[in-house]
């Protein structure tokens, strides 16, 4: 998703008329890249989410995210000096990525005073830094003048503003105005021209110019006619008029990438396009579409389980090409054999010997590598110690691979129940699970937090109640704890996915209620995208949890498998 200068002017316009005169009455970290605003104003409570993730925004969701139970010291820091602060204004500066957002705030000496929120959004050098009076007071990424950053920004240290700031705003000038910058530079590209001197341009502004004009953005500027270059400048002065009071945006899908602006573009008009009223409708709808967390513990785990199931399967693999190395662990013991069987033979001190294989049938001759070092014995010796560690590894290894796989498995399980994260308490849940099975340390501010929180997911089968687990540790409690022996218990075939549980002991169940509890263990599963999926089925009674086992993991017997549609009935 492109955010450009030009789009950014419209959010800016956006957010100055829902935050306008708004108190910010609360302040979260959501993690280390992301800010949450609780906004108060006459119109009602809103939601500002500052994000430097993938796709750097500024944007009011419809709904409060994920909150961290432990607040951070940045955290503790903008509650001190911004909460009960009132926004004064939002502008953008220069028709640049970089919005500047003013906010009222009494001192400890009750004088009112100004103090500021930078929002750079450029990128991989986005950032947003707090100043008061032009100095730096803190800032969600701190850097120090290197090779990588290109200034300081720090604490105490006064604040420049980003390279190139300084370029033009385009609409500020007529077309002739335009025109009479153009004698210089004609060595240059004409797209290249235009991206040193204003602000607000990007690919998709060029390209939208190039279609209007039907120039080449590459031609050199002093190529072109006087009639080209004011056509050019001419498009350039239109589009600011264009743009002048727009509302909404258009978002185009090109090539599986989104592309927002919020004018109809002639050079994009071939991709479908979706229409939104306002672009802040259109962030936070990205924001559920991508599903990208806001909470800084689920972001993290998902990393932490994402790099573990990496080093698994490289373990798995290494056991499994040492096990592949016990395929010659036969021929070294018929090399002991027959070292043993010819050792009267006197050949000390050579580097092979061959012999008639008279443990075979066709008693062929073979020839077996010696170390000169050793004698026809110790040589025997050698290779019966070679074979008996290679049957030793290769028992081993079975065992190992076997149980690195189910680790595996427990590990994919745990990612999807990380993907499909409903609701903070689930977060509480799985973070509880990763400290049990020694995948997170514990600290002093986990335990200020409650270990498991039971919100079962629950649907109704025509009177039968359906439970359905979001996590290992839930999937545990309803399968061991909560179920009666003679529910039923339902769960996609070899696949990760939710226990679900029909609480049907008391009735006998119709094939409709059966089906409606297959249905939501298969769309509570990675089978969840699928036209059909096969769901096995068991009495409770016959799910077994093998002592030390990970959670949420069973074994299960006389079951009958399902076929079905993935089907969520809880809705």
């Amino acid at each position: 998703m492109n955010l450009d200068g030009i789009t950014l002017h419209c959010i800016t316009n956006e957010l100055k008329d829902i935050l306008k005169g708004g108190q910010i009455s609360k302040i979260y970290q959501l993690d280390n890249r992301s800010l949450y605003f609780r906004v108060f104003n006459d119109t009602g409570v809103h939601h500002l989410i500052m994000t430097l993730d993938d796709s750097p925004r500024l944007y009011v969701a419809r709904q409060m995210p994920p909150t961290p139970d432990v607040p951070t010291g940045l955290c503790m820091f903008l509650r001190k000096y911004y909460e009960n602060g009132r926004i004064a204004s939002i502008s953008q500066l220069h028709m640049d990525r970089l919005i500047e957002i003013a906010v009222d705030v009494l001192d400890t000496s009750g004088q009112l005073a100004t103090r500021k929120i930078h929002v750079e959004l450029m990128g991989k050098y986005s950032n947003v830094i707090f100043t008061e009076d032009g100095v730096i007071i803190e800032a969600l990424i701190k850097t120090r003048k290197d090779k990588q950053a290109l200034r300081t920004i720090f604490p105490k240290e006064p604040y420049d503003f980003p390279p190139n700031f300084m370029r033009m705003n385009p609409f500020d000038f007529s077309a002739e105005e335009l025109a009479a910058m153009m004698e210089t530079g004609t060595d240059e590209p004409l797209g290249k021209w235009m991206l040193k001197r204003f602000n607000g341009m990007s690919t998709v502004v060029l390209d939208e110019l190039a279609v209007r004009s039907g120039l080449d953005k590459n031609a050199l500027v002093q190529d072109l006619s006087p009639a080209d270059k004011f056509s050019w400048c001419r498009c350039i002065e239109r589009l600011g008029q264009e743009l002048d009071g727009v509302s909404g945006a258009f978002v185009y899908t090109v090539k599986g990438k989104e592309i927002i602006f919020p004018l109809e573009l002639q050079s994009l008009s071939a991709y479908p396009r979706r229409r939104f009223s306002s672009i802040e409708e259109y962030l936070d709808d990205y924001q559920a579409a991508s599903k990208g967390s806001l909470n800084g513990e689920q972001e993290d785990m998902q990393k932490r389980v994402a790099k573990l199931i990496e080093k698994q399967k490289k373990k798995i693999k290494r056991i499994s090409s040492e096990l592949k190395e016990t395929d010659k662990m036969d021929t070294y013991k018929l090399y002991g054999d027959l070292l043993m069987i010819y050792a009267y033979e006197k050949h000390d001190h050579e580097k092979s010997v061959t012999v008639a294989n008279l443990l075979s049938e066709q008693q062929e001759p073979i020839t077996i590598p010696l170390d000169p070092a050793y004698s026809m014995t110790d040589n025997a010796n050698r290779y019966y110690k070679r074979y008996t560690k290679m049957r030793n590894r290769k028992q081993k290894s079975a065992e190992l691979i076997a149980e690195n796989e189910q680790h595996l498995q427990y590990l994919y399980s745990l990612e999807y129940a990380l993907d499909n994260i409903g609701s903070k308490a689930e977060i509480v849940d799985i973070k509880a699970e990763m400290r049990q099975m020694g995948l997170i340390s514990s600290t002093s501010k986990d335990k200020m937090k409650r270990e498991f929180s039971q919100q079962i997911l629950t649907a109704d089968a025509g009177g039968i109640p359906i439970w359905v687990g979001r996590n290992n540790r839930q999937n545990d409690f309803l399968t061991q704890k909560k179920a009666h022996p003679y529910d039923l218990w339902f769960h996609i075939k070899n696949q990760p996915g939710s226990h679900v549980i029909l609480a049907c002991h008391n009735v006998t169940p119709t094939d409709e209620q059966i089906e409606m509890a297959a249905q939501m263990a298969a769309y509570y599963s990675k089978a969840r995208g699928t036209s059909k999926a096969e769901v096995d089925c068991a009495l409770v009674r016959n799910v077994k949890k093998p002592a030390h086992a990970a959670p949420g993991f069973v074994v299960f017997e006389n079951q009958t498998t399902y076929v079905v549609e993935p089907k969520d009935w809880s809705k």
